[in-house]
């Protein structure tokens, strides 16, 4: 092995969160027979306030930071994390050090009462907290009307029953994880509905100095889906939007040479947006390269211009 023993993993305690960690502790375990995981579960900002929409708290690392304090106080080896709630961005000293194979990294429609987003009617009213989302849905429907949804995966689908929403939009590899897909109405397809970066992906956070763990980790990263993401947070790094910024991209492998890269970038509102599809060989590059061209075409003010009502 490395020289490791044992690792301390720190997690948040949702539902879903004690999920990706499980299973990042399974891998290793299944790498690792002798290694003795540890799970360490704590709370985030992002956690404990949840009356409040996620923007108007401010700040990025709103699901991270607690586990990050930690990871640089030596207190945890390695924190789990939904990818798209990392940072592209982290603090000095701490990494991503890749992820493994990638869940569905689609967003989903969940109706009681409709087939999907093309059934639903004139004025329908829909729920989500991100205003990446948001600014997509009021794209494609500008005749919808928007209510703010926070909570773990179980508050969300009941929020949908308890407030008459016609529908919720949550993240597909949520519910699969969750063992809850018979709520999935209808799978957005990401290259019209193109899903926030990193979505599906478990993202593994370290210390840049741990060399070893760095090592330990290599045999369960899937170096596809972490190519993958490393262009989708490369373009969003370069534009500086974070989670709650209305920039999207979804990249995924073709064949064996050729990759598929998708930028999004929008108004809070809907109004105007920005985006490009690609197919290239190198896609963190190119990622790199449309973020820059957004800023050009004015992808920062277009960021920031316009906020919700």
């Amino acid at each position: 092995m490395t020289g490791i023993s044992s690792v301390r993993i720190g997690t948040r305690r949702s539902a879903l969160a004690l999920y990706q960690t499980h299973h990042i502790a399974a891998l290793l375990s299944e790498a690792y027979p002798e290694l003795d995981v540890q799970i360490i579960e704590m709370d985030t900002k992002g956690d404990k306030i949840r009356d409040i929409p996620l923007p108007q708290i401010g700040g990025k690392g709103l699901f991270t930071q607690e586990l990050e304090d930690q990871l640089l106080s030596g207190e945890l080896d390695l924190a789990v994390h939904s990818l798209k709630d990392l940072p592209s961005a982290l603090p000095e000293g701490l990494m991503w050090a890749g992820s493994p194979k990638r869940g569905t990294p689609t967003d989903c429609l969940v109706s009681e009462k409709w087939s999907g987003l093309e059934d639903l009617p004139q004025g329908a009213k829909v729920a989500t907290g991100s205003v990446r989302r948001r600014a997509q849905l009021q794209s494609l429907r500008p005749d919808l009307e928007f209510s703010d949804l926070r909570g773990n995966i179980d508050t969300r689908l009941q929020k949908l029953i308890d407030f008459d929403f016609d529908a919720i939009i949550m993240a597909t590899t949520a519910l699969e994880r969750l063992e809850l897909e018979e709520k999935i109405t209808e799978a957005l397809n990401p290259q019209k509905f193109v899903p926030a970066v990193g979505q599906g992906a478990i993202g593994i956070e370290i210390a840049e100095s741990n060399t070893a763990l760095l090592e330990l980790l290599q045999p369960i990263l899937d170096q596809d889906t972490t190519t993958a993401a490393r262009a989708e947070r490369a373009f969003m790094r370069v534009l500086e939007g974070g989670c709650s910024a209305p920039v999207a991209a979804h990249c995924s492998k073709k064949d064996e040479t050729t990759w598929t890269f998708t930028g999004w970038v929008g108004a809070l509102d809907g109004s105007k947006i920005l985006r490009e599809d690609v197919e290239c060989t190198d896609p963190v590059q190119h990622a790199t390269d449309m973020a820059h061209k957004f800023i050009t075409q004015g992808a920062r003010d277009l960021m920031s211009a316009t906020s919700p009502q």
